[in-house]
């Protein structure tokens, strides 16, 4: 799996999932930190998108739980967060590679992906 979004709104879930799938990225959805667990050891992801406020945990503690599965440790991470820029940088703490604010573009979201993985469709034919 290229990507694992994790994030509870199933709106956001299909949106993201529709936009990458048709950039020909695989992308695999959980809405809950135990969900994310158990499709990242079945599967590793080249890369996580994580919100920040999960039903379950929140945004750093399910990437902290994510880091510690096989093939997970140093996997690049974006956080996801509805709060204004200047408030999302502060939930970050350190773990993250950069981060999204909801709404979410689309052209930054692509640009972000493509960042850590190349674009996708390059990539299908290399």
């Amino acid at each position: 799996m290229d990507v694992l979004l994790v994030d509870d709104n199933v709106l956001m879930q299909q949106l993201i999932a529709r936009f990458l799938g048709e950039l020909g990225y695989t992308v695999g959805v959980a809405g809950l930190a135990s969900e994310a667990l158990a499709r990242a050891r079945q599967s590793p992801p080249a890369l996580l998108l994580i919100d920040m406020h999960l039903p379950d945990c929140d945004g750093p503690d399910a990437l902290a739980a994510l880091r510690r599965l096989p093939g997970c440790a140093g996997t690049p991470a974006v956080a996801i967060s509805g709060l204004a820029e200047e408030d999302a940088r502060h939930l970050l703490k350190g773990d993250f590679s950069e981060y999204l604010v909801k709404p979410i573009d689309l052209d930054t979201l692509q640009a972000t992906v493509a960042r850590y993985l190349g674009p996708a469709l390059e990539r299908s034919v290399a």
